[in-house]
């Protein structure tokens, strides 16, 4: 039970996977980032697991191609963002964007895309004047200042997803001053207001989104924070549908944060308290359950 109390309550999650080797990260009451690995089975989330350490609370995003490039974001304890980088061959290493000091408010989130599978990079932030800014990777440019998507609820949660190319498409999720969460889409041609828009009476709540496929095989579920400490779903399924409340309704700690990945398993990753502070895996096969109750280091 010591080493599952190491992780925080209301830890980070963030997860990617090739395949069904999965990677989840979570955090630690010392603000270190502890990778937890299934290979077969699951093991890590041990101090000597962790692959970068930030602020206490840091949040967190990762995203990968394959497991060739994984890339992980957080806060520092300066409030600028910092990047953990896997490569192939190369192992862990602190990446190029923690040596551009962007500032973002202490209370940002973050969350990171690569886009099309190919080593093009999108991150978001919040800034202190609490609009959401992108961060723009690739073109041979290194990291340079993206988009501004506007202002948001100071604190808000951030998740992206991403899918196609040429064009590209991006969605971003938020909440607004009102506390409504609200999409923004990139189609190719510019950033727009999207058509998910929808009132969630608990501020700051928990935001994880996933998609796979695309125009008529196209599924987006986006994961929230709901009142009575549930984790709900919204869903998108092709191009013709439109937004529907999905059938994923898992009790939580209070403003657990949650982190999803896609089909060919869907997965969905919060904290129940199970062993306390340990993260509970759930699978879709069929209907919603269990896949592992309690995640490494539990």
């Amino acid at each position: 039970m010591a080493a599952i109390n190491d992780i925080l309550i209301r830890t980070a999650l963030a997860a990617v996977r090739k395949d069904s080797h999965l990677r989840v990260y979570q955090t630690a009451v010392d603000g270190g980032i502890r990778e937890v690995q299934y290979e077969g089975k699951w093991m890590g989330g041990e101090p000597r697991n962790v692959i970068a350490t930030g602020k206490i609370g840091t949040p967190v995003a990762a995203t990968s191609i394959g497991f060739q490039h994984i890339r992980v974001y957080y806060v520092t304890p300066d409030n600028h963002l910092g990047e953990a980088a896997y490569d192939s061959g190369t192992g862990w290493y602190d990446g190029n964007l923690s040596s551009k000091k962007f500032a973002v408010a202490p209370y940002s989130s973050v969350a990171a895309i690569f886009l099309g599978g190919q080593t093009i990079l999108r991150v978001y932030g919040q800034l202190p004047d609490n609009t959401i800014q992108e961060w723009v990777y690739g073109g041979g440019s290194g990291w340079t200042v993206g988009s501004n998507l506007g202002a948001a609820l100071p604190g808000t949660q951030i998740a992206a997803t991403t899918w196609g190319k040429d064009p590209f498409h991006l969605r971003v999720y938020a909440q607004d001053a009102n506390l409504n969460v609200f999409e923004k889409t990139w189609d190719g041609q510019g950033w727009h207001t999207g058509g998910l828009r929808f009132a969630n009476k608990i501020p700051r709540a928990a935001l994880g989104v996933t998609s796979w496929g695309e125009g008529g095989s196209l599924g987006i579920r986006l994961y929230y924070g709901a009142p009575g400490n549930v984790i709900k779903e919204k869903a998108w399924d092709g191009t013709s549908g439109g937004w529907y409340d999905g059938g994923f309704q898992e009790a939580c700690i209070p403003a657990s944060n949650v982190a999803a990945l896609p089909l060919d398993v869907l997965r969905v990753y919060l904290q129940n308290g199970t062993e306390d502070t340990a993260v509970t895996e759930y699978m879709w096969s069929n209907g919603w359950r269990v896949g592992h109750a309690a995640l490494p280091p539990a």
